[in-house]
């Protein structure tokens, strides 16, 4: 929609075609950084599961480590967070998280990551994960600094 990241657009660019495009441009976008030699983290809902396997393909199908996490919040949390987020990136209101909420997100094969806590808290597990999945995946040994 050519807007700063912080600018609310409308209802319209949520449509299920315009998110597809979304999604798959996020996909695209990631394939090529990673072919490159590049670092993603796509940063987004991915309550589809055809969305989930677009981006985890645009890993695998560079021989990159993929790590997807899904982020679980009870509700009460998740409004809280959202009527209090001012200047963030983020479009959601709480018209949209109820949405998000009543959609199934089928199957889930994605680290599930208990986002009830202190972000720092989330943020720590996450890395560890993905540090995990990358000495593993490459035989990387992490050595102290």
């Amino acid at each position: 929609h050519g807007v700063a990241a912080e600018t609310r657009l409308p209802a319209k660019a949520y449509r299920p075609g315009v998110s597809e495009r979304v999604y798959r441009q996020i996909a695209w976008l990631a394939e090529l950084i990673l072919a490159e030699g590049g670092c993603v983290v796509a940063d987004a809902v991915f309550d589809r599961p055809e969305d989930r396997d677009r981006i985890e393909r645009a890993a695998t199908g560079t021989n990159v480590p993929f790590a997807g996490f899904w982020l679980a919040a009870d509700p009460s949390v998740l409004w809280r967070r959202v009527s209090e987020r001012k200047g963030s990136p983020s479009d959601a209101t709480i018209d949209i998280l109820s949405r998000q909420l009543q959609r199934d997100a089928g199957p889930m094969s994605w680290r599930k990551i208990e986002a009830n806590r202190k972000v720092t808290e989330i943020t720590a597990e996450m890395v560890a994960s993905v540090e995990g999945a990358v000495s593993s995946a490459a035989g990387f040994r992490k050595t102290g600094s």
